[in-house]
């Protein structure tokens, strides 16, 4: 009889023990499918408000469906440049581009103004058009981040 409420004891603390660990493990899954469903509402916002500056400012060049114009403005759908150079995207949107760059095998030399935007404003196109017309990116980009780049 003692040994058998022995084992009952054991048993009864395993699986408690285990019981604790499944909640601490659905706790963290919680906790990370929150932080993907804040990023995601984030994101979703960030790029609804890039839409809108991609219209009034980007939409000229580079046309609605992010295709650019043949051998004068690259596009930015399914852009190498745009998805392979983060910081060189941001910095052209920031403080312009000139000089040559290299779009989906196509060489580019023409003039981009700076737009003038602010920061959060340009964090917002970038979640907007790097998440646009085949392009896909899972990090969010920054009012911080596009602070701290420079010429």
């Amino acid at each position: 009889m003692k040994k058998s409420l022995g084992y009952l004891i054991i048993t009864l603390l395993l699986i408690s023990c285990n019981r604790s660990e499944k909640n601490k493990d659905i706790t963290e899954l919680k906790n990370s499918e929150e932080t993907s469903i804040n990023q995601s509402s984030e994101l979703k916002a960030s790029m609804e408000r890039g839409k809108i500056i991609y219209t009034d400012f980007c939409v000229t060049c580079h046309l609605p469906n992010g295709k650019g114009v043949p051998k004068a403005f690259p596009p930015l759908a399914k852009s190498d440049y745009l998805m392979n150079n983060r910081e060189e995207s941001i910095k052209s949107i920031k403080y312009g581009q000139s000089g040559e760059i290299t779009v989906n095998g196509e060489i580019y030399n023409n003039v981009m103004a700076p737009l003038g935007l602010e920061d959060d404003e340009i964090a917002d196109v970038m979640n907007y058009i790097t998440n646009s017309w085949g392009n896909s990116n899972d990090k969010l980009i920054t009012e911080e981040e596009v602070s701290k780049i420079e010429r």
